[in-house]
């Protein structure tokens, strides 16, 4: 299997080079830096994430399509904590699906980027998650569409870009600038899915632990995040992630 290198295609994509440097993450760290032998933070704000995904995943839902899987860990997670659930993971960094496939026989993974069709599951799903993906692509607009082909429900999990710590920190950490981190206002995701044909029936914030935090601070800002999440103005403007659940507009209700 080819491993891509920056500015490299893919199907009929340029990939971005934070694509090569997940793949060496995973070729020196055998997995993501947040998701293999994670420090305190990072497990703990992707503890957040997953259980934001299960809030909303609908009890309906048998098939998910897990778009940028990475790892495959998330996507694992979700397996054994929403029992009966078929998960396909599509991620664009071949080492970390070669690394999800070895690790996490139960889930399907292919290689594969959600900015190119052609190289997308022909299949259709009860729900499309796009959990941390888009604030990596070069054209988040028309992942969404491209996603909004996959099925009626998509899932948004994205950092938020109404966080201005958060926008200091993409700025200034190392990590961040390496792997092209960025963050958009929720009215902005909104407008992707709209022209998407999407309509966003429910937005929320969550989490308040940074990834690669020192431990200390981040274990007195865990003690003290179910109630900073339900404190609005603190939740919308310093919140970590912004979370939509959006639908066809045919089948919004």
């Amino acid at each position: 299997m080819g491993y891509p290198v920056p500015g490299g295609e893919f199907g009929h994509v340029t990939l971005k080079a934070n694509v090569t440097a997940f793949d060496e993450d995973v070729a020196k760290n055998e997995g993501y830096l947040y998701t293999t032998h994670p420090t305190y933070s990072s497990q703990v704000a992707n503890d957040r994430l997953t259980e934001a995904v299960l809030e909303n995943i609908g009890k309906q839902t048998r098939t998910l399509i897990d778009i940028g899987s990475g790892d495959g860990t998330s996507t694992n997670d979700l397996f054994h904590k929403h029992p009966g659930l078929t998960l396909t993971g599509v991620e664009p960094a071949a080492r970390a699906v070669a690394v999800a496939q070895e690790r996490f026989p139960a889930c399907t993974f292919c290689v594969g980027s959600i900015l190119d069709r052609d190289t997308l599951p022909s299949a259709t799903f009860d729900l499309a998650l796009l959990r941390g993906v888009l604030h990596h692509l070069s054209d988040p607009a028309l992942a969404i569409a491209n996603t909004a082909r996959l099925s009626s429900r998509v899932l948004i999990i994205e950092p938020n870009g109404l966080n201005p710590i958060l926008k200091i920190i993409e700025k200034r950490s190392a990590y961040h600038v390496e792997h092209e981190e960025q963050s958009f206002a929720p009215s902005l995701l909104r407008q992707w899915c709209a022209d998407a044909g999407l309509t966003v029936t429910k937005q929320t914030f969550a989490g308040f632990v940074p990834f690669f935090f020192p431990t200390g601070p981040a274990k007195l800002i865990h003690f003290f995040q179910p109630l900073l999440e339900r404190i609005p103005i603190i939740n919308r403007y310093f919140s970590a992630v912004v979370v939509m659940v959006a639908e066809h507009n045919g089948s919004a209700g």
